[in-house]
C-alpha cells in the first residue's frame, strides 16, 4: 500500500487536478482509494513527511508501482511518513510532448506547496525526492513553500545546470542541505534535453537558458557551496536516465536503481554524504 498526493485527472495524459491524498495497493491495474483530509493531518502530524516525485513520461499506474517499492527501499522508521507525487508529465505520445511538460511541473510544484500546508499543517518537516523534470516540480514547491525544508536530493534533474545560481537560487536558503546526483553518462539528458529545452524556451516562453546543460548531467554550473552537495556518479558506472527511481513496469529484480535508492536513503536522513 502508498499514499499518493494526486495532481492528475487520468491515468495517461490528461489534464492537472486538485492536489489530494489516494491510497493503492499498486500491481498490474491499481485502483485508488481517496483518504480523508483529517486522516492525512493525523497521520502526518509530529512526523517527518518523505515526497518523492517521478519525473516525465510516467503514467500513474507506473508511478504507483515505482512508488510501492521505493516506499520499502527507502527502510522509513516510524518518525516517518511516506508520499508518492503523481504529476501529469506523460502523454498517448511520449517525447512530443516534452516541451509543454515543464509549465505543467511549474504548476504542479505551485499547488504542492500550497497543499502541504493545508493538508498537513503540523508535519515536524518535509523532505524531498525527485528524478528528471520531477526535479523542476520539487524545486518549485520548495521556492513557494511557506516553511523551511529539510533534506532534499534531486537525482538526474532534468532542468538548467545553472539554475540553482539564477531562477531557483532562492530554495539553497529554504532546506537544510539540497544533494544533487548526476552522470555524464545520462543520454536522455544529453541528447533530448536541450533541444526540448530549446523548444520550450523559445516558443513557450520558458525563462531560463537552452544552452547550460542538464543539471542531473553535469551538477550545479558554476560549482555551489553549502548547503548544495553535488555527488557525480563514476563514469564507470554507466548511469543512464533511467538507473535512479524503481523501475515502473512491476519489475522489482536488483538493478542499478537500488544503488541509487541508497544514496537517497542517506541523503534523506541527514547522513553524511559519502562516495556514491
Amino acid at each position: 500500500m502508498v499514499w499518493i498526493i494526486n495532481q492528475r485527472t487520468q491515468d495517461i495524459d490528461g489534464g492537472i487536478a486538485r492536489p489530494e491524498v489516494l491510497e493503492s495497493q499498486g500491481g498490474a491495474h491499481p485502483t485508488y482509494r481517496p483518504v480523508r483530509g483529517g486522516a492525512v493531518a493525523a497521520a502526518t502530524a509530529g512526523r517527518q513527511v518523505i515526497l518523492a516525485i517521478h519525473g516525465f513520461n510516467v503514467s500513474r499506474p507506473k508511478a504507483v508501482r515505482s512508488y510501492v517499492t521505493l516506499e520499502q527501499d527507502l527502510r522509513l522508521t516510524g518518525e516517518q511518513v511516506f508520499f508518492g507525487v503523481a504529476w501529469p508529465g506523460d502523454a498517448w505520445i511520449p517525447v512530443v510532448n516534452y516541451p509543454w511538460e515543464a509549465g505543467d511541473a511549474v504548476a504542479c510544484g505551485d499547488a504542492l506547496a500550497r497543499y502541504l500546508l493545508t493538508a498537513m499543517p503540523d508535519a515536524a518537516g518535509y523532505h524531498l525526492v525527485s528524478h528528471s523534470l520531477g526535479g523542476r516540480v520539487l524545486l518549485e514547491a520548495l521556492k513557494r513553500l511557506g516553511r523551511r525544508a529539510g533534506q532534499v536530493c534531486i537525482t538526474a534533474g532534468a532542468v538548467d545546470s545553472d539554475c540553482l545560481a539564477t531562477a531557483y537560487a532562492p530554495v539553497k536558503g529554504k532546506a537544510d542541505r539540497i544533494s544533487v546526483l548526476a552522470s555524464k553518462k545520462d543520454k536522455v539528458l544529453w541528447a533530448a534535453y536541450p533541444l526540448g529545452d530549446f523548444v520550450s524556451d523559445v516558443l513557450l516562453g520558458d525563462r531560463d537558458s537552452p544552452w547550460r546543460g542538464a543539471l542531473g548531467r553535469r551538477g550545479p554550473q558554476p560549482l555551489e557551496g553549502a548547503p548544495v552537495i553535488h555527488r557525480q556518479i563514476p563514469g564507470g558506472a554507466g548511469y543512464d536516465h533511467g538507473d535512479y527511481f524503481p523501475p515502473g513496469d512491476g519489475g522489482t529484480a536488483a538493478g542499478r536503481w537500488t544503488r541509487a535508492v541508497a544514496y537517497m536513503r542517506r541523503a534523506l536522513n541527514g547522513e553524511p554524504d559519502a562516495p556514491f
